[in-house]
């Protein structure tokens, strides 16, 4: 590219976001991406930068450290995220608050950082990593689908503000893709026995699916296509379950689904109280 784009992807150790800004640096794009935690290596593809997407003077900093080096951000692409796996009853306030504070806050935070160059710039374009899970909800994932849900209100407010300004915004939506988040997840504090035995079979079920998950590549190519688009939509489900997930879960009747849910835990239809 002549001019190429400036763009920063969170989250890019390992997983989708790691696949996102290694593709995109490959295709000519100038790519910073993001990890918590510092490290003095830096990617052959593109370079690497230390952010905290829940502390504010990280982000600033982050913002800042590519505004000086690269003299304008094109591109942001919200990726960074956790997950936490347990029952509604048995997750404290403070892991709830955990998971919104990166999956929700920690978009609003970056957002906030660049809308006012961009606003500036009269150009820009925000892409929101978000999830199948973010219009379709799951067992013993409460917390992360609720993340999720409000992460795609908050895109969809956010696109109609923007397009006053020449700013695109648009989510992806994966379904399952090879992603170390599944080695990383909280479980509750204190567990409630009663749910021992379906919460565990949701996580085995959640490793067994990410040990054979494709590789994120489709999704890294959708973000390039997202950010080649001259009118990208708000938007874009990518792979088998976050295509169908979300619409046969508001098609089909509540029994059918609450009866897969229970077949795929392992539980029994509860006796009806004497």
């Amino acid at each position: 590219m002549s001019n190429p784009k400036t763009v920063l992807v969170t989250g890019a150790s390992s997983g989708i976001g790691h696949s996102i800004a290694t593709h995109l640096a490959k295709q000519g794009y100038r790519v910073f991406g993001t990890s918590r935690q510092a490290r003095t290596d830096q990617h052959s593809d593109f370079d690497m930068l230390q952010l905290d997407v829940t502390d504010d003077a990280s982000v600033t900093k982050c913002v800042e450290t590519v505004l000086e080096r690269a003299g304008r951000l094109d591109v942001l692409v919200n990726n960074a995220g956790v997950d936490l796996v347990g029952a509604v009853e048995e997750t404290s306030l403070a892991d709830a608050q955990w998971v919104f504070d990166t999956n929700f806050f920690g978009v609003v935070r970056m957002v906030q950082a660049v809308l006012p160059h961009m606003r500036v710039q009269r150009s820009g374009q925000i892409i929101n990593i978000s999830s199948a899970l973010g219009r379709a909800g799951w067992p013993f994932e409460a917390f992360y689908c609720a993340s999720k849900y409000a992460l795609e209100g908050y895109t969809e407010s956010l696109r109609y503000e923007m397009a006053l300004f020449g700013i695109k915004v648009s989510s992806v939506q994966p379904g399952f893709f090879r992603s170390n988040m599944f080695n990383s997840q909280r479980y509750p504090q204190s567990p409630v026995a009663e749910y021992d035995a379906p919460r565990t079979r949701a996580i085995q079920l959640g490793k067994k699916w990410s040990e054979t998950a494709p590789d994120p590549l489709p999704v890294a190519r959708k973000v390039q296509k997202i950010i080649e688009s001259r009118s990208p939509r708000l938007r874009y489900p990518v792979g088998l379950e976050a295509m169908l997930a979300p619409p046969l879960a508001h098609l089909l009747p509540e029994w059918i689904l609450l009866w897969l849910g229970r077949r795929m835990l392992g539980v029994k239809k509860p006796s009806q109280a004497v």
